[in-house]
């Protein structure tokens, strides 16, 4: 089976990181996981088995991560991005727009902005979860949480002044 625990994978596994919003309930939580591990199972490119896997953090990140030593291609990716759009569909949230910034609330919880949005109101020291990120390595050291001045959305920011 080509899906493994993300544990397993290395740090300079590639991932591609969807910010959800509104975060997911429990319930959809789990469809998530159970739609996105079934593709994970049958996920391939060129006939060979893509070696993957998957999270779900803070109930607004899906995080697929794919071994480094798994060759994708653009009609395997294609295919991910359908399941994504099958899974806004069905669970009536957003996964694809990327005009939104996502940053930790006052109470420490996951919300969004859109980019305009976050230009007129964001502020530097407001913590910010990149999304961009590339390396699983990045989120096991939480380099993809930061303070808005330390990443690239800081430049956003300064835009509007």
């Amino acid at each position: 089976m080509p899906r493994i625990d993300i544990s397993r994978l290395p740090d300079e596994s590639r991932i591609w990181i969807f910010g959800i919003s509104p975060a997911l309930d429990k319930p959809k939580s789990l469809r998530l996981l159970s739609l996105v591990d079934r593709f994970l199972d049958d996920w391939s490119a060129h006939g060979q088995a893509i070696v993957s896997a998957r999270d779900l953090l803070h109930s607004s990140f899906l995080v697929i991560a794919v071994d480094q030593q798994s060759e994708t291609s653009g009609c395997s990716i294609d295919r991910m991005f359908g399941l994504l759009r099958q899974l806004e569909s069905e669970l009536g949230v957003v996964i694809l727009d990327p005009n939104r910034i996502f940053y930790q609330d006052g109470s420490g919880k996951v919300a969004t902005m859109t980019r305009p949005e976050f230009v007129e109101n964001g502020r530097q020291d407001m913590v910010v979860f990149d999304i961009l990120a590339e390396r699983i390595g990045r989120i096991r050291r939480g380099l993809w949480q930061k303070p808005a001045r330390d990443s690239w959305h800081g430049a956003l920011i300064r835009q509007a002044s």
